[in-house]
């Protein structure tokens, strides 16, 4: 009597050389895929790079490489002359320089030196010397005046010193000192003059004052005014 197999079971029973293999397969595709994923990863990476670098290089191209100094110096050849003011009650002790236009409605107890135009307002007291190159005087003046082109002195204006202007010289105030101009000379009806008048052309009107001697001249030079 034959007995027939038992057939529950009908699958194979594992090969022991199928399982190594599919082990082994197993094992080299795990780093065969971190081996693409890191390839993939220093591919982005060396792309971001090179963008990166190559924006660099566009900026530093469009924008050359700039130092501080060159920031200064541009911004100091920016910059306009502005108007310098001296407000009413404001009070300097000391000599003021200026070189741009300039406008005092305060007080000075010392010289004014301004390479451009002078307004002394109707408030303005300057104890000291003044120079500039244009200036009108609404104020008082203690000291010289020196203009190297035009003077004008209003109604309100007063000079207690000896007053100079390299073109012209209008004078409608009170001016106790010489005045000598190498261009012309107006002295306005409501003008007074106490002292000399050195000019090359002269012009005064009907009612101002005028007490001293009179040389239709150019004067002298600095130097020969400080000799004398």
């Amino acid at each position: 009597m034959t007995q027939e197999p038992d057939k529950t079971d009908s699958r194979p029973e594992p090969n022991a050389l199928d399982a190594f293999e599919e082990l082994n397969r197993a094992s080299q595709r795990g780093p065969w895929f971190a081996r693409i994923n890191q390839s993939f990863q220093e591919m982005l990476q060396s792309s971001r790079g090179s963008n990166r670098r190559h924006d660099v290089a566009a900026e530093s191209a469009g924008k050359p490489h700039v130092t501080v100094d060159d920031i200064a110096m541009r911004r100091a050849k920016n910059v306009k002359a502005q108007r310098m003011v001296i407000p009413e009650g404001v009070i300097i002790e000391g000599s003021l320089t200026g070189g741009s236009e300039t406008e005092i409605c305060g007080r000075v107890d010392g010289d004014v030196i301004v390479d451009g135009v002078l307004f002394l307002g109707p408030s303005a007291l300057v104890s000291g010397n003044v120079r500039a190159t244009s200036c009108k005087v609404d104020g008082l003046v203690e000291g010289r005046m020196e203009c190297s082109e035009d003077l004008d002195l209003s109604r309100t204006g007063r000079i207690n010193a000896d007053a100079l202007a390299g073109r012209r010289m209008t004078l409608a105030g009170q001016v106790f000192g010489n005045v000598s101009t190498s261009g012309k000379l107006h002295l306005v009806s409501t003008g007074k003059i106490t002292g000399d008048i050195r000019a090359r052309s002269i012009v005064i009107e009907e009612g101002a004052v005028f007490n001293g001697k009179c040389a239709m001249r150019p004067p002298v030079s600095r130097a020969a005014e400080g000799d004398a």
